[in-house]
């Protein structure tokens, strides 16, 4: 299980995972951190049954439901390289 659900204002995102969702989320994470470690840019999709795939499920709690929460249905992430990010305007610094 890997349920990704945003609140209605779209600023808040929360990430429901299990042991096998976790998983796929750091392999993802992962593969991308260490083509960004070697220059290379690359991103990586996680998409919903509904839409493509099965990466994220598509259950969330039921107090997210009756706040009128949304499920997200495409996770794009991007690994960037200090070089792309600079050359692009994201900020440089890390957490």
């Amino acid at each position: 299980m890997l349920s990704v659900v945003a609140n209605p204002e779209g600023d808040v995102l929360h990430i429901h995972g299990d042991v096998a969702g976790l998983l796929r989320l750091e392999r993802e994470v992962r593969r991308l951190r260490e083509l960004a470690e070697r220059g290379e840019c690359e991103d990586g999709h996680l998409l919903s049954e509904s839409w493509g795939a099965g990466d994220l499920t598509e259950t969330m709690l039921s107090n997210e439901q009756v706040n009128g929460w949304r499920q997200v249905h495409h996770v794009k992430v991007f690994g960037w390289s200090a070089e792309w990010s600079n050359r692009h305007g994201l900020s440089p610094t890390a957490p």
